[in-house]
C-alpha cells in the first residue's frame, strides 16, 4: 500500500478514536447536567395547590398584616406561612414573617435570645429583598423593614430605618394597585414619621407626618393626623415647661398605664412636697399597705407616693381572682379616670371642696358622650373648663378611651401651672 494511503488510513482511525472519546465526554457532560437539573427540581420546594379562589398569597398576606395590626401575631404568622406555601418566592410573605419576628424582640429578656431573634428577622428581610422583583414588592419590603426595625429597636435601629426609608424613596413607578395592605406610597412617610416620633424627635416626625396629612386622603391620613397632633402637644409641653427624662419617655406612649400616670405625676408635680405644703395641717401619711403587684415594679416608689394620698381614679382595685386589693400597674388609664384624678388633686391643693359637686344637677351636658348623671361628669367639666383635658372637634370627650402619653404630659404640666395659682 502506498505511503499516502497508509497515512490516510491512520488519520481516519485517529479521527474516529478522537470523536468516540469526545462524544463519550460530551455525553457524560450532558448526562451530568441533566442529573443536576433533576436533583435541583427534586430539592426545590413545591408550591401547594390553592384550596379555594380566596386561597392566594396576596389574600393571606393582606389578612396577615391586618392581624398584625390587631396584635394577633401567631395568627398573622400562620397567614404568611400559608402565602409562602402557595408561592415560595412571594417576597411580601417573607417580609410579613420578618415583621412578626421583630415585634417579638422586645419581649426577649435574654440577650442571647434577643440576638437570635434580631438575626432571624433580618435574615427574613434579606430573603424578602432577594425575592422582590416588581417595584411594588420592593416597596413593600422596604416599608415593612422600616416597621420591623422600629419594633425591634436595637442599638442602631433608627439608622437602619432611615436606610430603608431612603431605599423606598428611590423606588419609582410603583403600581399602587399591587400594594394590598399599604395601598399608597404615603405609607413610607407615615412609618418614617412614626419612627422619628418613637425616637423622641418630634420636629422631624411632624415634618413627615405633615406631608401625609397635607396630601390626598388615604389609608394613612387619619393615623398621621393623630400622631401629628400628639407630636405637637409634646413639643408644646417641652417648649413651655421643664420636663424630666421619664416624662419624655412616657409622653411617646400610645396608651399610658396606671403606673405611668403615677410616675409622671410624682416626677412633675412632686406630690409629697405639693400636698404637704398645701395641706399644712395634714402630716405626710404613711401608705396603709403596698399592693402585692407593685412590690417589684420599677415605679414602686412613685405608685406608693400616689396611694398614700388616696387620689381618686388611681385607687387600688379589688381583684376577685387573688382576693386582694391590687394597683394593676399595667392597666391602661381611661380619660374619665384621668379626669377624676386631676379633679381630686385640684380639690386637695385648693382646699375648695365645692369643686367636687359644683356641676352636678345640670340638665344639659356640653359633651355629646357624657351625661350629666354620670358619676364622673363633674370631674370632666372641671378638667375641660381648666384646659387640663380637651374634647375632640365634634365635642366628644371619649370617656372610655385610653389616655395617650401626649395628653397625659400636657394635662400634668398644665395642672402643675394651675396649682401654682393657689
Amino acid at each position: 500500500m502506498p505511503f499516502s494511503e497508509k497515512a490516510a488510513g491512520r488519520k481516519r482511525r485517529d479521527n474516529a478514536i478522537f470523536w468516540r472519546k469526545n462524544s463519550m465526554k460530551n455525553f457524560r457532560l450532558i448526562l451530568a447536567g441533566l442529573l443536576l437539573v433533576l436533583l435541583a427540581s427534586g430539592c426545590a420546594k413545591k408550591a401547594a395547590q390553592p384550596l379555594s379562589l380566596e386561597d392566594t398569597p396576596p389574600n393571606h398576606y393582606l389578612r396577615g398584616m391586618e392581624l398584625v395590626d390587631e396584635g394577633k401575631l401567631p395568627m398573622a404568622d400562620a397567614r404568611f406561612t400559608r402565602a409562602l406555601e402557595l408561592d415560595p418566592d412571594y417576597a411580601p410573605g417573607y417580609a410579613g414573617k420578618a415583621l412578626v419576628t421583630a415585634m417579638g424582640v422586645p419581649f426577649q429578656s435574654s440577650g442571647k435570645h434577643r440576638k437570635i431573634e434580631l438575626d432571624s428577622f433580618r435574615d427574613l428581610i434579606d430573603k424578602a429583598d432577594g425575592k422582590a422583583t416588581t417595584t411594588a414588592d420592593k416597596f413593600i419590603v422596604a416599608v415593612t423593614a422600616m416597621r420591623a426595625e422600629t419594633a425591634a429597636k436595637d442599638s442602631k435601629w433608627l439608622k437602619d430605618v432611615r436606610k430603608w426609608y431612603s431605599r423606598a424613596a428611590k423606588i419609582r413607578k410603583i403600581d399602587e394597585g399591587r400594594l394590598p395592605y399599604y395601598r399608597n406610597v404615603e405609607a413610607r412617610d407615615y412609618f418614617m414619621g412614626k419612627a422619628w416620633f418613637e425616637a423622641g424627635e418630634y420636629r422631624e416626625a411632624r415634618t413627615l407626618l405633615g406631608m401625609v396629612v397635607g396630601g390626598d386622603v388615604g389609608r394613612w391620613h387619619q393615623k398621621a393626623n393623630i400622631l401629628y397632633s400628639r407630636a405637637q402637644k409634646i413639643e408644646w409641653a417641652i417648649a413651655n415647661y421643664t420636663v424630666t427624662g421619664v416624662s419624655r419617655i412616657i409622653a411617646s406612649k400610645e396608651r399610658v398605664s396606671r403606673a405611668d400616670v403615677a410616675a409622671l405625676m410624682v416626677s412633675e408635680l412632686k406630690v409629697d412636697k405639693l400636698f404637704a405644703g398645701r395641706l399644712a395641717s395634714t402630716p405626710v401619711p404613711a401608705p396603709s399597705f403596698v399592693p402585692a403587684d407593685v412590690k417589684d415594679h420599677r415605679f414602686r416608689t412613685e405608685i406608693v407616693d400616689m396611694l398614700k394620698w388616696k387620689v381618686r381614679g388611681l385607687e387600688p382595685v379589688y381583684d376577685a381572682a387573688s382576693h386582694a386589693e391590687l394597683f394593676q400597674p399595667s392597666r391602661p388609664v381611661t380619660r374619665k379616670e384621668m379626669a377624676l384624678a386631676l379633679e381630686d388633686i385640684l380639690i386637695k391643693v385648693s382646699g375648695d371642696a365645692t369643686l367636687a359637686d359644683r356641676h352636678f344637677g345640670q340638665d344639659n351636658s356640653p359633651y355629646i358622650d357624657v351625661k350629666p348623671t354620670e358619676a364622673y361628669y363633674n370631674a370632666v367639666v372641671n378638667a375641660v373648663s381648666r384646659n387640663l383635658m380637651q374634647t375632640d372637634i365634634s365635642g366628644a370627650f371619649r370617656p372610655n378611651d385610653a389616655m395617650d402619653g401626649a395628653e397625659l404630659l400636657l394635662a400634668v404640666v398644665r395642672l402643675r401651672n394651675a396649682v401654682n395659682i393657689y
